[in-house]
């Protein structure tokens, strides 16, 4: 019979990363339905009301081309440090929320800093980095992973194009390089560690084992060493009664 609580549990780790995406979308569908001009709630450099943006700046989206390019991407690397890093995640999330907007409130251009890709780049950095300062094959692999599928991303923390906020994007990479740093020696899940094998060892200790028996067994006695087979006798019943 299967379980549906062991099964439930199983993707409990997809549940954050969908619940923040969700919200980014129901603020986006409130401010294209109602014309909210959420985009106020940005960050803004150096200024006392951009001060407030830095808690709005990765919720916010321009346009529809904006939240769908950076959505997919938050949301694959959110579930990937959700279940690499169960432990961790939180303060990584956290993080990754804050910071870059900060960065952006110290470094920007005046204008108005918003969307998710700083986070994007803090958790990107964080997981690729964390692949390779534990020199461990699963994570190389993700890192590599991450490498490929967001390689372009390196560019984008120059000042190339005029409407990216590249000061937003640098804040985020700085963000992930640090965590890395910080969290380097709190290990990933158990799925995910390096261990030793374990299978010589135990077969060299089974024939080792074999090994001590039988000379036990030769220095004993013959008469100690016959074979004795136990039985029981049930007499065949009288077919008269």
């Amino acid at each position: 019979m299967i379980n549906a609580d062991n099964n439930a549990g199983k993707y409990r780790f997809l549940v954050l990363p969908a619940l923040f995406v969700g919200v980014i979308w129901v603020l986006f569908g409130l401010n294209y339905l109602f014309d909210l001009n959420f985009w106020r709630l940005a960050v803004e450099p150096r200024t006392t009301n951009g001060l407030l943006g830095i808690a709005f700046f990765p919720l916010l989206h321009s346009d529809l081309d904006h939240i769908v390019a950076n959505t997919g991407s938050l949301f694959v690397l959110l579930v990937a440090v959700r279940y690499i890093f169960p432990h961790l995640f939180l303060k990584v999330f956290g993080a990754a929320y804050l910071w870059p907007g900060v960065f952006a409130w110290l470094i920007g251009r005046p204008a108005f800093h918003l969307g998710a890709s700083g986070m994007i780049y803090a958790l990107a950095t964080f997981l690729f980095l964390s692949g390779v300062i534990r020199v461990n094959r699963y994570l190389l692999a993700i890192s590599l992973l991450v490498v490929f599928l967001y390689g372009s991303l390196f560019w984008g923390i120059f000042p190339l194009e005029q409407r990216i906020s590249w000061e937003g994007h640098l804040g985020g990479a700085l963000t992930g390089f640090f965590l890395a740093l910080w969290f380097r020696k709190i290990e990933p899940i158990e799925e995910v560690r390096e261990r030793e094998p374990q299978w010589e060892e135990e077969e060299d200790e089974a024939h080792e084992d074999a090994f001590w028996e039988d000379e036990a067994l030769s220095d004993q006695p013959k008469e100690k060493q016959e074979i004795t087979i136990t039985y029981h006798y049930k007499p065949k019943e009288d077919d008269s009664k």
